[in-house]
């Protein structure tokens, strides 16, 4: 596990215990301190800590008054006054002449988490108008347990808009990657809108990956059911169902005339010549990301260059047009591109340039 993960996953930890410290009733005085000190230490401790109230199925129990961030953070940090006075056990605040900026841009935000935790988490899973919106940055994972005990992994540069509402549960895929563990309930259909295409789990678990106007659904257990708004679909693309074992069934139709994807099947859905390819899924490439690997099987050097350029600041670029097709297969670390760049030394037949140090270029060697 890399630095930045364990760094991630501790925040996230720590979030979850001072969440669930607040729903126990009210905080002494020394945490009370410790939390100022932890939320002004970094604007991401107020997200997670945010994140948190909101998924906890009783923070609606909270007292207003649980949580006195004026005088909290009077104490913790007196350079920080108030700019609107109290509002709902909180103040937006502003800060005086002083040499601390990240210390006043962890109080406006401290201040906003509990406000926000307070007023819209109670009625976050029971509010047609309640919705959560969260999103993860270049090489970041989330993995988010939704009240019903569905579960959501973001992958890196995803963004996800979640809305629970009596009789339906919906949730947007802005962009990006997510896989979803859905928690069967008829009563109210679990549907991921990503662009124009409209999935709809039948308890199961699928990934789904938005790239600009490339859509692709992919089945890891049960069934989903696809459909697409305003018919964008003018041709269905399917397997010639030959019988070789690395080609899925023929697909299936529910009764309304959605497509039914079974596990180990994908429907990836291009706007631009509007159709839809119905094709084996690579299971364990799929999942791959979740444990911090990318798995590629005869995939070409500018699709792996593209995937790994979602995880890294350090970009790969195709400088040869020669070098883009080329067949790889392997698994690598999502936060390692050296390894790939060791991979292609040892099949040859590739020049790497790196005298960018944030451009690795890669072109035919001649």
């Amino acid at each position: 596990m890399t630095q930045q993960h364990h760094t991630n996953r501790q925040i996230t930890d720590e979030a979850a215990q001072w969440a669930v410290a607040l729903d126990a009733g009210a905080l002494s005085a020394a945490q009370r301190r410790d939390l100022a000190g932890w939320l002004l230490a970094s604007p991401q401790h107020v997200r997670e800590l945010l994140l948190a109230a909101s998924l906890l199925d009783a923070v609606g129990e909270v007292a207003a008054d649980a949580l006195p961030i004026d005088a909290l953070l009077a104490d913790t940090a007196p350079e920080i006054i108030p700019l609107l006075g109290q509002a709902g056990g909180g103040a937006v605040r502003t800060r005086r002449q002083g040499r601390h900026p990240a210390l006043w841009m962890g109080g406006i935000a401290a201040a906003a988490v509990v406000a926000l935790a307070l007023s819209v988490a109670p009625s976050l899973f029971g509010d047609d108008r309640a919705t959560i919106a969260f999103e993860t940055r270049l090489g970041e994972q989330r993995r988010m347990t939704l009240d019903d005990g569905s579960v959501v992994h973001v992958n890196t540069q995803s963004a996800v808009r979640v809305r629970y509402a009596h009789d339906r549960r919906t949730v947007e895929l802005v962009r990006g990657e997510a896989l979803f563990d859905v928690a069967h309930d008829p009563a109210r259909p679990f549907r991921v809108i990503a662009g124009e295409m409209v999935t709809e789990a039948i308890g199961t678990t699928f990934n789904v990956y938005r790239d600009g106007d490339s859509i692709s659904v992919a089945v890891i257990a049960g069934k989903v059911a696809v459909a697409t708004e305003n018919d964008v679909i003018e041709r269905l693309i399917e397997p010639a169902g030959d019988g070789r074992a690395d080609t899925a069934p023929g697909v299936a139709r529910a009764e309304d005339g959605r497509l039914v994807l079974s596990a180990g099947q994908r429907a990836d859905l291009a706007l631009a010549t509007r159709s839809m390819d119905i094709a084996p899924a690579k299971v364990r490439a799929v999942q791959s990301w979740r444990l911090g690997q990318l798995v590629f099987e005869r995939e070409t050097l500018d699709r792996i260059a593209a995937q790994f350029n979602r995880y890294n600041r350090t970009r790969i670029e195709i400088a040869d047009p020669r070098v883009a097709g080329m067949q790889v297969s392997g698994v690598f670390d999502t936060d390692d591109p050296d390894s790939l760049i060791a991979a292609l030394d040892l099949l040859g037949g590739v020049a790497v340039d790196r005298s960018d140090p944030s451009v690795i270029r890669l072109s035919a060697r001649d």
